[in-house]
Order: C-alpha cells, then structure tokens, then sequence
C-alpha cells in the first residue's frame, strides 16, 4: 500500500516543478521515430531521470509525474501497465493503467479498482487482447454508511500511535517500523473496465501479492491461512490450491522465473527467540516488521528452496531478468555508500555470485523493478525527479552492452566490487522495510510506500 510519505531530511531529487518535471522525456527530435511512444529515443546521463553509471539503461523516460506510483507490472505482450498508486483523489492505494504506446503526458491514469477500501498487487492475466487482471483488495468488505466514500481505507494499527489505548501494541509500534497484513484482503479478477468477474481467494485472513505465471496457467501469491505468512500457488481459476513454504517468517512479493519452474521471493527469518516472540505478537496485531529480509528461490512444487543473498539490511522486490539467471532487487545494504536510507537496484545470479549495482544517484529510492516479456524494457519506482512527496514510474531500455560517453558527459565511476553471499552488512545508525526508529530513517519513511503488502 502506497501511503503518503514525509522526511524531515528532503534528501529526494527535487524538481524546480511540475511543469520542469513533465518536461524531463527529453526525446531526442533529431531521430527518426518510431510509431511506439514506449520506444523514442532521449537524451542519455542527465543525472535527473539517468544517471551516470546507469549502463543497463538506454532511452530512460518518466511514466507518472507526482503523487505516490509504484507496482508498475507489464502487460504479456509488454503494450500496457498496471500499477497502483495514491493521490488521485483517494486516500490509499488504487490501481490504475498506463498505455505504453502512448505519451503519459497526454493520458489520464485510468482506474479499474472500485475506489472503495484499499488495493494492492496488481497484474495481468496472460490474454491476447489483455481483457482481465488481478489485484488484491477489501472492497467487499467495505460498509458505507455515507459521507464520502474516499475515506474508506482500512485503518493501520500504527498509524496513529497517540490514540492506540492497547499497551502491548503502542510498545510494538513505538519499537517497530510495521507493514499491516490487512486480514480481509482477498485476490479478485476483473475485466478490462474493472468489472468484478471473479473472486480467486476466500480464506480467513490476508491472502494478496497475486502473480500469474509465464504461461498463464498458475498464480502464485502469498497467505496467512495457516497462521504465518506463507507462499502459495494455485490455478488461475483459484483451484488447485498448495502450499509451498512452511518456515516461520514473512514470505511474499513473488515472481516466476521465465521459464515458470521456480520462484524468487523475499523472506524475513526470525531466529532468536526474542525475534521469534516478537515476530508472532505482531501477527496477532495483523502486523510485520521487515527490517531484515533476504532473497531465496523455491521450485514450483515447493521443493529446493535456498537463500540466494545474505546481504543484511532489507533486500526485496526481486524479479527475474530474461537470461532466467539473474536477478534484479532493490536493497539499502549498502547505505554508507549510496547515501544515508538509499534504495539501490542490484543485479545478482540465483546462486548469489555476481552482485552488480544497477541505479546511481545518492540518496535515491529506486525499487520494484520488472523486465518485459521480451526482455527489451526495465519498469522501476524511483524518486528521481521528483519532490520530497513523490514517487514515479520510469521505464529504460535495458542492455548489458558496454556503452559509450561522449566528450561532454563525464564517465560513469565504476561499478562496485561483487561481494560474496557471506559478505557482512553494513551497519546503519539507524519493504514495506527496515529500521527500528521510523523517524530518524528515510528508508522507513520510503518504505512506507508498500512494496508488494
């Protein structure tokens, strides 16, 4: 869930405004261009929408321009995108569209959610004229009794910790930077108009983070029906479900592999026991804390599941390049180098060799990243651009070709050096994500801004 963020630090690229930051596709007019707009070529390493050192990203653009936009998902045949975003006249997360073919200065972010309740985790059924989606809500559960219907979100339980009476839980809020797992969401399939056509899950508790497979024939999402957070797939038409994970610990934010035979998720694993204490009294509140979550791959059949980073810090919203081996994430592991509550974008192999930093820019948020289907385009969240309230949607060729700087573009600082998988973390002072003292940590802050919950 998407929710309005503050910082007291103003650390985010700011635009003069938001004239200068609709002016920022800086398409190249020289170039002959082609019919799609998702494929015009712009100015390369302005340090504003690309920075230097972005080698995997060619013709950078920016697909929303304020407000709070994340969840950007592709459409099968890479034309459309669904995201979910607030601002837009409600007071919590919605899901809306984007043509990619088109110039989103000249579109209206269309809404296919109700408006009621809040939304999460949206995604498209694979269809050849695109007419279905997925996304996870509690509109059904939403009781009108009049007034305006925008304020009907579900309330978080550390939203507000001056009125909270329950001792046990102002501890916990005030101790903690929480995630609300909102007990009565559920997956539903809409059609283009978002029309209900289906309701996918009707189990007691928080059932979201819906994702349909390469070949369209699976969804896998995450639950709590067993009493933890656990990773499940079933067929698109919601039968068939089963069970894949069973370790203590949240395990969510999903994605198949290209070629549908395993999953990569983030996972958190409390240990100790005042970890393991603590992680259950949250539950019982509807709540997690992610401040510690790594990366692990699991076959389809819930077999074979192995951690692939032990990075530290919160490393989350994986999603699986093209090549079928390597992974793109988003971390803050390396805060003392990226800025001080930086989210960075890696790219890592599943066996946890090879980590590679993906976005430049200090002090940026960059994260949920998708490839295209077929592998030509990166969709990521970033705050590139923006003011210290937004967060925007860009989209970049990607390559892994070595590019080249002209004369009066200075080159990019060379890439980190891989660390290994046993590599410590790096100590912060201080997805959904990670920090203890929400106030003093833009990451918290950021990560106020759902990830995939």
């Amino acid at each position: 869930m998407i929710s309005l963020f503050l910082t007291a630090f103003g650390v985010l690229a700011v635009g003069a405004n938001r004239d200068a930051r609709l002016a920022s596709n800086r398409v190249v007019p020289e170039v002959a261009q082609p019919e799609r707009w998702q494929d015009l070529e712009t100015s390369p390493y302005d340090n504003i929408v690309h920075y230097n050192g972005e080698r995997h990203f060619k013709n950078v653009k920016q697909l929303t321009f304020g407000g709070m936009n994340a969840e950007g998902y592709f459409s099968f045949d890479n034309s459309k995108l669904t995201l979910q975003a607030t601002g837009y006249g409600t007071d919590c997360d919605q899901i809306y569209e984007l043509d990619l073919n088109r110039d989103p200065r000249q579109q209206t972010l269309r809404r296919i959610s109700t408006g009621l309740g809040g939304t999460t985790c949206s995604y498209f059924f694979k269809e050849a004229e695109n007419n279905h989606r997925l996304y996870a809500g509690n509109f059904w559960n939403v009781n009108i009794t009049g007034g305006d219907v925008s304020k009907t979100c579900p309330q978080k339980k550390c939203g507000n910790i001056s009125t909270i009476t329950d001792p046990v839980l102002k501890q916990l809020c005030n101790t903690s930077y929480t995630w609300d797992i909102f007990p009565d969401y559920d997956i539903f399939k809409v059609d283009q108009y978002g029309n209900f056509v289906q309701r996918l899950t009707n189990s007691p508790g928080y059932d979201a983070e819906g994702v349909v497979s390469p070949d369209g024939k699976k969804i896998a999402f995450t639950s709590i029906r067993t009493g933890d957070l656990e990773l499940y797939i079933m067929d698109a038409d919601g039968t068939n479900v089963k069970q894949l994970t069973n370790t203590l610990g949240y395990d969510g934010g999903s994605f198949f592999a290209p070629d549908g035979k395993r999953l990569i998720f983030r996972a958190s694993r409390p240990k100790t026991k005042e970890e393991v204490d603590k992680y259950k009294k949250l539950l019982t509140y509807h709540l997690v804390e992610p401040i510690a979550m790594e990366l692990f791959v699991i076959d389809i059949d819930g077999k074979n599941m192995r951690q692939i980073t032990n990075l530290g810090q919160a490393n989350w919203a994986p999603y699986y390049l093209n090549d079928n081996k390597r992974v793109v994430f988003s971390s803050n592991f390396n805060a003392s180098i990226n800025g001080f509550g930086a989210f960075t974008l890696y790219v890592v192999n599943d066996d946890g060799t090879g980590l590679e930093k993906v976005t430049y820019g200090e002090n940026q948020f960059n994260s949920f990243p998708m490839m295209s289907y077929d592998g030509k385009k990166l969709v990521w969240g970033s705050s590139r651009n923006g003011s210290q309230y937004d967060l925007n949607l860009f989209i970049a060729d990607w390559t892994d070709e070595v590019q080249t700087y002209s004369s009066s573009t200075s080159a990019p600082p060379p890439p980190p050096s891989p660390k290994s998988s046993t590599s410590k973390p790096i100590p912060t002072t201080t997805r959904h994500s990670p920090s203890l003292t929400m106030p003093f940590s833009l990451f918290a802050v950021l990560l106020a801004i759902l990830v995939r919950n």
